[in-house]
């Protein structure tokens, strides 16, 4: 967002909202924005955690594929 947008959002939301509303309408928002980037935050640790999940299933399952190679090769060998 440049600048001049800004600056045109501002002139537009005080025309809306008035000058003693502006005050409590940005903290407002402010407050939002927080929450919305808290949420965010949760979400995409949430989703790692998932991911990390599966990655940590698929690897057991080619541990244990590997260890059925091996102890069959090895009674073979026996």
């Amino acid at each position: 967002m440049s600048s001049g947008e800004l600056i045109l959002i501002l002139i537009v939301a005080l025309i809306v909202f008035g000058p003693t509303k502006l005050p409590m309408l940005a903290t407002h928002l402010g407050i939002l924005f927080r929450k919305i980037n808290q949420f965010k935050d949760q979400l995409s640790t949430l989703w790692q955690e998932q991911v990390n999940q599966i990655q940590l299933h698929e690897n057991k399952r080619k541990a244990e594929e590997g260890d059925k190679k091996y102890s069959i090769k090895d009674n073979d060998q026996v």
